[in-house]
């Protein structure tokens, strides 16, 4: 059997709330039809995620090549991206 992995991050760790939303989230995308690695768990993830009350939540996914060919792929989800401008970090804008 084919393992897929995922390291997932939540870069609102000190956010408890938000941290047991995502991982509770993640409990039941783990046990749907949905590859773990593959975009459609990824967009379930954000989907539930912005559902328990975390509306502008994203979840952003990195992998390369190799890690596409050996099933693994990153997770990192973030509370509100609009969040990190005001602390700083640049964010990309619609033109």
């Amino acid at each position: 059997m084919l393992e897929h992995r995922v390291h997932l991050g939540i870069e609102d760790w000190a956010d408890v709330e938000f941290r047991r939303a995502v991982e509770s989230a993640w409990e039941t995308v783990q046990r749907g039809s949905d590859d773990a690695d593959s975009i459609g768990a990824a967009a379930h993830l954000q989907l539930l995620v912005r559902a328990g009350g975390y509306p502008h939540a994203i979840v952003e996914v990195h992998r390369s090549v190799d890690e596409a060919l050996a099933h693994v792929a990153h997770f990192d989800v973030t509370r509100d991206p609009g969040e990190r401008a005001s602390h700083g970090l640049a964010v990309p804008t619609a033109r």
